[in-house]
């Protein structure tokens, strides 16, 4: 089990600013303890964690923020909610984002599963074999990291990530709570999960590609008729056709393309930046994941995590859901709604009963999106914000703390 001080982990300097605002803990939470004992291989593994507190850190919640894949949550740090943008990896120069998350909460992130970018494995048998081992190993890394923060560690924690969260995130919040239940096992304060974008249903997902490509005027009815014929089979394949077709930028209609990924590489890479982080500077980068994991993972990438949403909402967990409407991409909005739809638990009965109403950041300000919200589920459409929604739109933290409450 991981013993080792919090101390060891403080970020006392940070290459790009001055000095750090915030206090801020980074390094590495074994991924062994109770709840997995041993690895495969008998070795002693680890994910790379970063934490930013907000202003009195120990008496505030905690968010944790994962990006999906399975890929670098650097993405969501650096790019759409985390304390910091590059502005320059070459000088480098780094500048405090205006509504980063950690300015209302506590921000953490975990690069996982295990050898996506910096939680390098050991031993590639370590590698989880499946995302049900992968979430064990986050959960276990989690509980570690509490220990050895007992600051924070009562406090709530609201779990929040984008794409192929839907599916770690509704396996995480269930490993918490079977985990709360166990004997001798420390109790974490789960307060709510939020999935935005999410990968979580993806065949009743898959199929409603086409309907958002004929509603956004991307293709014609009987294009529409023919790519439902052609991929009815084979619907994984339908959102790639239905790009080439069109010639968008999938994840973001309004936009031309990805944003650029290569500074946080370069910025990760630099020495005086691992040194700053705890990150041993012998190890080299996996850029975004491995192959081996990816390959690990994809057996399961298509199956339904829409039970354990709804054995979530009967343990009385509060979720939100979040969609972008530009998002063209297999977690569409009108793929949410089809997932929605299909929640028949009690706790859904009052979401289900729900008006939509306008989402304001001010009463006469302008509209944001559309919410509706029932009992312990909520979801808010989104406007101007595609797949990577929070960076489309930063206003969310203000929706997250209307809906949520912290």
């Amino acid at each position: 089990m991981n013993r080792k001080s919090a101390t060891a982990d403080l970020v006392t300097s940070l290459p790009g600013i001055d000095e750090p605002s915030q206090t801020q803990f980074a390094g590495y939470a074994a991924i062994t303890g109770n709840i997995v004992e041993k690895t495969p291989s008998g070795k002693e593994e680890s994910l790379f964690y970063w934490f930013v507190g907000c202003e009195d850190y120990a008496n505030k919640p905690t968010i944790i923020w994962t990006n999906g894949g399975p890929g670098s949550s650097f993405w969501g740090f650096f790019l759409e909610n985390g304390p910091y943008e590059i502005v320059s990896a070459e000088k480098p120069a780094l500048a405090p984002r205006k509504e980063a998350w950690n300015n209302y909460a506590n921000y953490l992130i975990f690069e996982h599963p295990l050898s996506v970018m910096l939680s390098f494995a050991a031993d590639d048998e370590d590698i989880p074999a499946n995302v049900g081992e992968g979430i064990q190993q986050y959960y276990q890394a989690l509980i570690n990291f509490m220990d050895m923060h007992p600051e924070i560690a009562a406090n709530p924690i609201i779990l929040a990530g984008e794409s192929y969260a839907g599916t770690y995130l509704p396996l995480l919040s269930q490993a918490i709570l079977d985990g709360n239940r166990k004997e001798g096992n420390r109790k974490l304060q789960l307060k709510a999960t939020v999935l935005l974008d999410a990968w979580v249903d993806p065949y009743t997902q898959m199929a409603q590609d086409t309907n958002y490509a004929l509603m956004h005027g991307m293709i014609s009815a009987q294009e529409k008729q023919q790519l439902d014929e052609k991929y009815q089979h084979n619907l994984p394949a339908i959102n790639a056709a239905i790009q080439e077709k069109c010639g968008l930028y999938m994840t973001n209609i309004a936009q031309l393309a990805d944003p650029d990924f290569s500074p946080i590489y370069d910025y990760l890479n630099r020495a005086d930046v691992r040194a700053a982080l705890h990150i041993p500077s012998a190890q080299p980068l996996t850029v975004n994941w491995s192959q081996q994991v990816s390959a690990n993972y994809q057996s399961g990438v298509n199956d339904s995590y829409l039970p354990v949403v709804e054995k979530l909402l009967e343990q009385k967990l509060q979720i939100m859901v979040i969609s972008g409407l530009n998002d063209a991409k297999d977690c569409n909005f009108l793929g949410t709604q089809a997932w929605l739809n299909k929640l028949t638990c009690k706790a859904a009965k009052d979401f289900h009963q729900a008006e939509t109403e306008q989402w304001k950041l001010q009463a006469d300000g302008a509209v944001l999106g559309f919410t509706q919200n029932g009992g312990q589920l909520s979801w808010a459409k989104v406007l101007n914000a595609g797949h990577m929604a929070v960076r489309d739109q930063p206003a969310i933290i203000m929706l997250l703390k209307q809906l949520i409450g912290f």
